[in-house]
């Protein structure tokens, strides 16, 4: 064991803390009545295993779409903790909300295989223009106790790309919000401190600010934000003084005070940041007793170290982030009562991720030529990484600039922190050199409190876990309406099959109840239609099967009352983007498609049906008139006297008609998957005079690194000369996240 010495000793306690015994300085083991540390981390970790959830994300191939184009999308549904690929959920519930009327135009169910979704919708040419909501839900991911949803993309809907707007920012209103943010949570006289400010708008976009703080109304330091709207500075607090901050720019003429200084209590302070090591400074005021503390640090609700030590006045303690996964570390000072004294919420390990090299064979393609890209996944050690990967090349212009949202910010920081975050992508970016400060800004500002995995939170959550959508279906076997004196017994069998023979059937059997549950696998056999359910009784038994799908409902009615967080866009310079397209463009960038027309309503039937249409046609009739001459009258049954009617050849029935002529049941499989198309050109068919004019080049949801972390594609350039980006995002299954991208130019030839 390490020990870090400054005015007294502490001793570093790292792995499952009920597993190891705690060590005093000479290496004598501390009595039983002592092991607060394991029994620290034991509740803790009891508490958040409680909590199982995972975390969906959603990418699409680009941003910006014209209607009448397919939205290609991935979902990563992953364990919530560990970041790995779930397998807690089948199915995932898919929504596209347009945003400015709240109107769900497409919603579908889609298989989640091993933790991915590979997912499109086709967007209709009556679609208005505007942003919309691309939403998607699972049963341990949407659940009632959850105030905040964060699993959806936002995409802009064209009609055409000429008119092609960035994005819509938030409009800045002139209200102030400034607010003040101790380190460790309290200021404490006599003990120097950090004291970070934030500075917002109503709409939350940051505003620059400046000024001073004063003491007994006198300046005492000038303070200035450094990164969006936030700063800090460091100072001595007196309990006998009065202070307050004024601001000059903008001068908003307001005192904002700093809050309460307590005349004594205890301080966190994060002295020091390596790749290796946290250094923290744990301060108590000089009439306060020496006594035992601990530093706990765990990351997603995973205590990674628990640090003892005798607290004097001043005590540095270091603790080691190896083997602590990328992400935000709460750091907690527990007195030796096991009462929270101090808090403190720190950025580790942000080089523990995928590192996805992408390299094209050339820099640039003439039109329709052929492109080769080589991808090498490798670890933060350099070590080749297994990783499921998705790929996107399209053209420049569908990129929408003001979507600050990718993997990394969603994972690590959307879903780790509650409330919005302004352009979290700054701070993965590695051109902004100052990006670790200003993370460090984020994390002192937002507030402990804010972590999702902060204790309270977890309690809270634990006490109302309600998934509010399922993966299996009720359903039950009931008698039909004036059938309540009948003998037959009830069916306990059912048939379950789809259109396609070659799929199967299987036989699901109902308890005492009727009771029986509709699988994700049922499912999959409907899948692009419907699933049929049977009873295996005689065709005209008493019985049929009652099956209510409200999964789609109750997401509206609970969305309506969820706080959507979606990161707020960066403010750019520029609203609208002067189009200077290069070469040749089509006035609409969509393949011709070939539309037939009918005066008479199409009734379009799977192969099923079909066939129950088929035998309707050839059954007796069962309708008949009544003395009043009422066909099919409900208040008079069909007496012997009375005149049936064969309607059979004549009549064209409904599906709904069918099913239940035939007592069955249907219900909608998993949606159907589509192959994206990719054209083949070679000697002849490059010189095809029809015009390419695809915008999307390539999409693969589903491209899978080898053991050496290395994957080979290919895709054709199309007509558009112009700059096309390429967007690869993943997972490893060790849980690490990775983006990267590529640009490069197609000229004509």
């Amino acid at each position: 064991m390490n020990i870090f010495l400054r005015s007294s000793c502490i001793v570093l306690i790292l792995g499952l803390m009920w597993q190891f015994p705690a060590y005093s300085q000479n290496g004598s083991t501390v009595s039983e009545s002592k092991m607060i540390p394991e029994v620290l981390a034991k509740q803790f970790h009891d508490l958040s295993k409680n909590n199982t959830s995972d975390l969906v994300y959603l990418q699409t191939s680009k941003n910006i779409y014209e209607t009448e184009e397919d939205v290609w999308f991935k979902g990563y549904v992953l364990d919530a903790q560990f970041f790995l690929p779930s397998g807690n959920s089948k199915i995932l519930f898919v929504q596209l909300i347009e945003d400015k009327t709240d109107k769900v135009v497409w919603e579908k169910k889609y298989e989640i295989e091993s933790g991915f979704v590979n997912g499109h919708l086709f967007l209709d040419s009556n679609l208005a223009e505007g942003t919309y909501t691309l939403a998607a839900y699972s049963s341990f991911s949407y659940t009632r106790n959850s105030k905040e949803f964060y699993a959806l993309k936002k995409l802009e809907v064209l009609k055409s790309i000429s008119r092609k707007e960035i994005f819509k920012p938030v409009k800045k209103d002139i209200t102030l919000h400034f607010n003040v943010f101790p380190e460790g949570g309290k200021l404490v006289h006599g003990i120097e401190n950090t004291l970070a400010f934030k500075a917002v708008d109503s709409n939350g976009l940051p505003i620059d600010v400046s000024g001073s703080l004063y003491e007994n109304n006198k300046p005492l330091l000038d303070l200035k934000s450094i990164h969006a709207g936030m700063g800090s500075f460091v100072f001595t607090p007196d309990a006998d003084k009065k202070y307050h901050i004024l601001l000059t720019s903008p001068a908003s003429g307001g005192k904002f005070s700093l809050g309460e200084i307590y005349r004594s209590g205890k301080t966190l302070q994060l002295a020091g940041q390596t790749k290796e090591t946290l250094i923290f400074k744990v301060s108590q005021s000089a009439a306060l007793k020496e006594e035992t503390v601990y530093l706990r640090t765990q990351v997603r609700g995973i205590v990674y170290s628990i640090a003892v030590g005798l607290l004097k006045k001043e005590l540095i303690i270091k603790v080691p982030l190896k083997d602590i996964p990328q992400g935000i570390a709460e750091v907690t000072l527990f007195s030796e009562n096991s009462v929270p004294e101090a808090e403190r919420l720190v950025y580790v390990n942000p080089d523990q991720k995928l590192n996805i090299n992408a390299q094209l064979d050339k820099n640039s393609y003439e039109t329709r030529e052929k492109a080769t890209l080589k991808i090498k996944v490798t670890d933060q050690n350099g070590q080749p990484a297994a990783a499921h990967l998705g790929l996107s090349v399209y053209d420049k212009l569908y990129q929408n600039k003001g979507d600050a949202k990718n993997i990394f910010t969603h994972y690590l920081l959307s879903t780790q922190l509650k409330g919005n975050i302004y352009d979290p992508a700054y701070y993965f970016n590695t051109q902004n050199k100052n990006r670790h400060q200003a993370l460090n800004l984020l994390l002192l500002t937002q507030g402990w409190r804010s972590y999702v995995w902060e204790e309270s939170n977890l309690r809270e959550k634990v006490k109302t876990v309600i998934p509010i959508v399922s993966d299996e279906l009720k359903a039950k076997i009931s008698l039909r309406k004036n059938n309540a004196k009948t003998t037959e017994a009830p069916p306990q069998g059912i048939k379950v099959f789809s259109a396609d023979e070659h799929k199967g059937s299987d036989i699901v059997l109902a308890d005492e109840a009727g009771v029986f549950f509709i699988t994700p696998d049922h499912l999959r056999k409907g899948q692009g239609g419907y699933t049929y359910l049977k009873l295996m009784t005689p065709q005209e038994s008493k019985y049929h099967i009652d099956i209510k799908d409200f999964s789609f409902e109750e997401i509206n009615r609970e969305r309506k009352i969820k706080t959507v967080l979606y990161p707020i866009p960066a403010l750019l310079n520029k609203k609208t983007e002067d189009l200077q397209l290069i070469g040749d463009r089509p006035d609409i960038n969509k393949l011709n498609e070939v539309l037939i027309t009918s005066k008479k309503k199409i009734i379009f039937r799977d192969k099923f049906i079909g066939k129950l249409d088929s035998l309707a046609k050839i059954k007796p009739s069962t309708d008949y008139v009544c003395e009043n001459g009422i066909l099919n009258c409900p208040k008079h049954p069909p007496y012997p006297n009375y005149k049936f009617i064969n309607t059979t050849n004549n009549r064209q029935f409904s599906e709904a008609e069918l099913l239940v002529m035939f007592n069955i049941a249907a219900i909608k499989g998993f949606y159907g998957k589509k192959v994206f198309y990719e054209p083949i050109y070679d000697l002849i068919t490059i010189n095809d005079p029809t015009a390419d004019y695809r915008n999307t080049l390539y999409w693969k949801p589903d491209l899978i690194t080898n053991e050496q972390g290395e994957a080979t594609v290919s895709f054709f350039c199309s007509d558009i000369n112009t700059s096309y980006l390429g967007n690869i995002e993943g997972v490893s299954g060790d849980g690490l996240l990775g983006t990267e991208n590529f640009e490069f130019l197609v000229k004509k030839k």
